[in-house]
């Protein structure tokens, strides 16, 4: 301890430091030189020795020094190229083009991965738009750097009277020490930049429509009795145009729901107020409603299926509708779950249903006008069988087992099960069918079984979301909670290619000759199969749709349908 007062300096020789040094007394016999280093030094390694006086007078001539000053501290910096620092941060989509409409917002993340030199920096990060294209919410400026896994969440600021075409910007990603919003000291590699394209486009392009050689209809959930979610055509993304938007008001609930496609109409399910529902037939062409059918209030009904002239919905009773004319042809007493539920399985003039009375699954005929069989079986919320026509195939829970009924008669053929290590109790299952003689089940794992053997063939993964889709002899799924699109070999599910989704709830998937159409409640994107890069997106997501008229249909939970043209 000093009796007099005195002065500290630090000289440093060769410019390693810079002249802005403070002290900070941590107690009487304890002190702290706060530095910095230049920033001008060049890349590389920089030695030098500093050399700390303490004085009577002043340090820069210290003619008086105390006993002991000066004292030496050798000093190294490494200093890391621009390359390096601009490392420390990678976007796993490194540009983002959008498309939507005069007076549309569009919602979009910003994903970053950060590594651990700027995990631990206490720095923050945030996104400045120098084109005003988009709005930030006030909390992502000051968003902190502390997360390796950052998400930024944005929307489009292009209003009503927004010239149509390509707008774009170079969004800049900063990390700063202080307010993003004037970043006054950025970390080095900061800025990041993002290249933006939001393409207004016209918001009703009604084309003439054909059938497309060799496609079906879009008759129930996942598209056919297989749920294979697959369209066989390929298809050009720089035709693509939004055709027409059907809006949905704000009374009830249809953010479960999923359309059916038959004979140029376009069928979905409106739950309504007090438990009421309502099925609409729209018009591939138009939009217009075609017909509209009160389906009463005696329970929120599931979404619609359509085949041989018929479209069917369950509530408390299924429900048999003429699809020229909507008039009611048939109801049973049989009660689906809820207004979640999965649209009916129908082949041919068949329906398969949950029957909610009395747990289990049931046969319905159109040509009896009743129902066929009733088999228990216990089911969870969202269940759906698939059928090949000779057996109708079944995933239960929470006993995990896989099941083959008679399509005849509702009868037991055989089970596959249970040794599986995963439960799929509550959550929404269905069983997709391949050409190989393969039931694909998505529950958490991916896993397949062999229909020839009645085995299971394979299993992988743990964090698989939503359904999956079978074409072009390979199985798409999202996995990691719907981060990731996977492509995987049917014979043993191995992993052929993989993209990220950019967002973690991604659950819908439908796959033609060359593109996989994926969408989160928000975003609907399409990948290209064969460079596995994506060609286009939308602004809003849902359950998905293709008719055979080349139509992509997205129902939103909330914002209605938009369909699109694909050609």
């Amino acid at each position: 301890m000093f009796a007099q007062n005195f002065n500290v300096g630090v000289i440093d020789a060769n410019g390693v430091i810079t002249t802005q040094v403070s002290i900070q007394a941590e107690s009487q016999m304890a002190y702290v030189l706060n530095m910095h280093t230049a920033a001008t030094l060049a890349p590389g390694t920089h030695n030098t020795s500093l050399e700390v006086r303490v004085c009577e007078d002043s340090p820069l001539t210290c003619a008086k020094p105390f006993p002991g000053s000066p004292w030496h501290v050798p000093l190294t910096v490494q200093v890391k190229s621009k390359a390096q620092a601009a490392a420390r941060l990678t976007l796993p989509v490194p540009e983002i083009s959008l498309n939507t409409y005069p007076g549309e917002e569009l919602k979009f993340n910003i994903v970053a991965e950060l590594n651990n030199e700027l995990v631990s920096s206490n720095a923050h990060i945030g996104i400045f738009d120098p084109a005003s294209l988009t709005v930030t919410p006030a909390d992502q400026y000051t968003s902190s750097a502390a997360g390796g896994h950052i998400v930024l969440e944005l929307q489009t600021a292009l209003g009503q009277n927004s010239a149509l075409g390509k707008h774009s910007s170079n969004l800049e990603l900063r990390i700063c020490s202080d307010d993003v919003r004037t970043c006054r000291a950025p970390v080095a590699g900061s800025p990041w930049i993002v290249p933006l394209t939001v393409n207004v486009a016209t918001p009703t392009n009604l084309t003439a429509l054909t059938s497309i050689d060799g496609l079906g209809a879009w008759s129930t959930f996942q598209g056919n009795a297989a749920h294979t979610a697959y369209v066989p055509a390929s298809f050009d993304p720089a035709a693509f145009t939004r055709r027409w938007h059907h809006a949905r008001d704000n009374a009830g609930n249809n953010g479960y729901g999923t359309t059916a496609i038959d004979n140029g109409k376009v069928f979905i399910v409106h739950a309504l107020e007090n438990y009421a529902s309502e099925l609409l037939a729209l018009s591939e062409d138009t939009g217009s409603i075609v017909w509209k059918t009160d389906l009463g209030g005696d329970g929120y009904f599931g979404s619609p299926a359509a085949s041989n002239g018929r479209v069917y919905v369950t509530g408390a009773r299924l429900r048999s509708i003429d699809q020229s004319t909507g008039i009611l042809v048939n109801q049973d007493e049989i009660r689906s779950q809820s207004y979640s539920a999965k649209a009916p399985t129908v082949l041919g003039g068949n329906a398969y249903v949950i029957n909610g009375y009395y747990g289990g699954l049931a046969k319905f005929s159109a040509t009896e006008g009743k129902f066929s069989w009733q088999t228990p079986m216990t089911v969870s919320e969202g269940w759906n069988p698939a059928t090949d026509g000779t057996y109708v195939y079944t995933y239960s829970t929470p006993d995990n087992v896989f099941t083959a009924l008679n399509a005849a008669d509702g009868s037991r053929a055989y089970t596959i099960g249970p040794d599986f290590p995963y439960s799929t109790l509550f959550t929404a299952r269905l069983v997709l069918l391949t050409d190989a003689r393969q039931a694909i089940v998505a529950c958490g794992p991916l896993m397949a079984f062999d229909l020839a053997t009645r085995k299971l063939a394979w299993l992988v993964g743990s964090s698989y979301d939503g359904a999956a889709a079978y074409g072009n002899g390979t199985i798409y799924a999202l996995a990691n909670n719907g981060q990731t699109l996977e492509a995987r070999a049917s014979a043993n599910g191995s992993l052929l290619w993989s993209i990220p989704t950019g967002g973690y709830d991604y659950a819908n998937i439908i796959v033609t000759k060359n593109l996989a159409f994926i969408s989160s409640p928000t975003s609907t994107l399409a990948v290209d199969v064969a460079t596995h890069k994506v060609v286009w997106t939308f602004p809003r997501g849902g359950a998905l749709a293709i008719s055979q008229r080349g139509v992509l249909y997205i129902q939103s939970a909330g914002n209605g349908l938009d369909a699109i043209n694909l050609r």
